[in-house]
């Protein structure tokens, strides 16, 4: 009897020995799948259509451009957004200081709208000229 005690010993020593190493490598397993966070906080960016606090002075896509428009208002309606349009758009200004603009442009021979409560300033000198959408 000795030897069958002898065989049952070592093989719960064996199988010990294999619960622990699947223990320990399910332990891995679930720590591996705990740090792997897949659902991370996006980071506000300027153009995700929310005007978050760090955006108010430098968004205007999302916090609103020249009179008060924004990107999302002005694509609902059907015109064009422009990041970087010119101050004197539709103006019919000879001269014109070179400084990006944000804001909703409107006609041209593409026929951009302008939202409810907003017209088209156009100069009028040039056919299908593209303007700029104020209230």
């Amino acid at each position: 009897m000795p030897i069958v005690d002898n065989i049952f010993k070592y093989t719960f020593i064996l199988l010990i020995a294999a619960m622990k190493k699947i223990m320990t490598l399910l332990s891995f397993l679930v720590i591996f799948i705990i740090g792997c966070n897949t659902q991370q906080a996006k980071e506000p960016f300027c153009g995700d259509n929310t005007c978050q606090e760090n955006e108010n002075e430098n968004c205007a896509a999302d916090c609103g451009g020249f009179g008060g428009m924004t990107k999302i208002k002005c694509a609902n309606a059907g015109g064009n957004w422009n990041d970087c349009g010119s101050p004197c758009a539709g103006t019919g200004a000879e001269f014109c200081i070179q400084v990006c603009s944000p804001q909703c442009e409107c006609g041209g021979i593409a026929g951009f709208k302008c939202p409810e409560g907003y017209t088209c300033r156009l100069s009028g000198k040039i056919a299908d000229e593209l303007g700029v959408c104020l209230k």
